[in-house]
């Protein structure tokens, strides 16, 4: 009889006695700290600490974004046996960069149409100045992911339910989260932040609040930030409040006749507001860029003053001055009054409204912030979800 090398044997009985999947170094891997499922790879300094995830299945690890650098790639890889499924959650470099290192030699990769997009006509470019800081470590050049997420999905993949919810803007202007039911496990991308400031480069402290809405619909148990540390249900909480905080304190300098740009001082006012009611929280100089981005759009969707009318009388108001002009009587209650005002219908509340709003206000931001690698002329042309 043929005895079986000694390597064999171990596998065998490892997996015999249930120690579960092995690496592709033949190591078993560790479990999760969390107590769920799901695996957590932070990078480096390179990807700004970003975090990317993956979980196993009986058909093998599924891959929650990717590093951007090649060997950071390979090293997570290092930790699984060969990836089965990749799923991306954002355009951003972070989250796909090292993705042709993890699909060696041919697994797939998905995520939503509008990502895929955008990574395609975007993704050299931002890839650009990672490349040039590191042309050994970061590709020129990533293909995008088939965009096969459509709408909101359910899948078994290899005996684990897996729930795929495309988001519409919020730190990006598409992106993906990950949600397992049975062990109320959410991956969020950069939707939510674990003890750390919010990315708002785009000004969208308003229509990100949607997305925490159709977050905390799931009821998750564990919750698994872009950036930051992993928790619990408290992080969508808190992310909420933290968007609804900075909103309000970047109002007060907004008003009628407030210039197109904020000033040096309002900014640092703003800063300093923040960093008094936040000053544990990780990566504060994202505020540098989202303070006069979130000024830019609140600015851009204050309605506009009335005309004034130079020939109106001292002392009248620019409504009575509009009204006298005109010939219509101000409303009285009297039954002499015959001129009837046209019926007006209430303002659309839907999704198309916001995105409205939102793009208005993008050639503003342009010009405080330029294009975002080319990123902002997409999406105006493309329009939001």
């Amino acid at each position: 009889m043929r005895t079986l090398p000694i390597v064999a044997v171990v596998s065998l009985v490892g997996a015999g006695l249930g120690c579960g999947p092995m690496t592709e170094l033949g190591l078993v891997k560790p479990k999760p700290s969390t107590g769920g499922v799901v695996h957590a790879y932070t990078q480096g300094s390179t990807g700004g600490h970003a975090n990317v995830f993956w979980f196993d299945t009986q058909a093998g690890p599924i891959v929650i974004d990717v590093p951007v650098t090649t060997s950071e790639a390979k090293k997570m890889r290092k930790q699984m046996i060969r990836p089965y499924r990749i799923y991306i959650t954002e355009a951003d470099p972070v989250r796909f960069g090292g993705l042709a290192t993890m699909k060696i030699p041919d697994v797939p990769a998905y995520t939503t149409p509008a990502i895929a997009t955008e990574i395609q006509n975007h993704g050299d470019q931002r890839l650009g100045p990672f490349n040039r800081a590191h042309p050994d470590d970061v590709p020129r050049h990533v293909d995008a992911p088939s965009p096969a997420i459509e709408e909101r999905a359910h899948d078994m993949i290899g005996g684990v339910e897996v729930e795929l919810l495309p988001l519409g803007p919020a730190a990006a202007e598409a992106s993906l989260a990950v949600f397992l039911p049975k062990s109320g496990e959410l991956i969020t991308g950069d939707v939510v932040a674990g003890k750390e400031h919010l990315d708002l480069t785009w000004g969208r402290s308003k229509v990100w609040q949607d997305r925490i809405a159709e977050l905390k619909a799931l009821e998750p148990k564990l919750v698994y930030p872009g950036h930051g540390n992993s928790g619990g249900p408290e992080l969508l909480d808190e992310t909420l409040t933290y968007l609804k905080t900075f909103h309000d304190v970047v109002s007060t300098k907004v008003k009628q006749g407030a210039p197109a740009k904020i000033t040096k001082n309002d900014a640092a006012d703003i800063k300093r507001q923040m960093l008094v009611k936040y000053p544990k929280l990780g990566r504060p100089e994202l505020l540098d860029r989202s303070i006069p981005a979130e000024y830019a759009v609140q600015l851009a969707e204050l309605a506009p003053a009335p005309p004034t009318d130079p020939n109106a009388p001292a002392g009248t108001t620019p409504g009575a001055a509009t009204s006298a002009s005109s010939g219509t009587a101000p409303a009285t209650g009297s039954a002499a009054t015959t001129t009837t005002a046209p019926a007006t219908t209430a303002a659309p509340t839907s999704s198309k409204s916001t995105t409205s709003t939102t793009s208005s206000s993008s050639g503003a931001m342009e010009d405080l912030l330029g294009s975002d690698s080319g990123s902002s002329k997409s999406k105006k042309k493309k329009g939001k979800k």
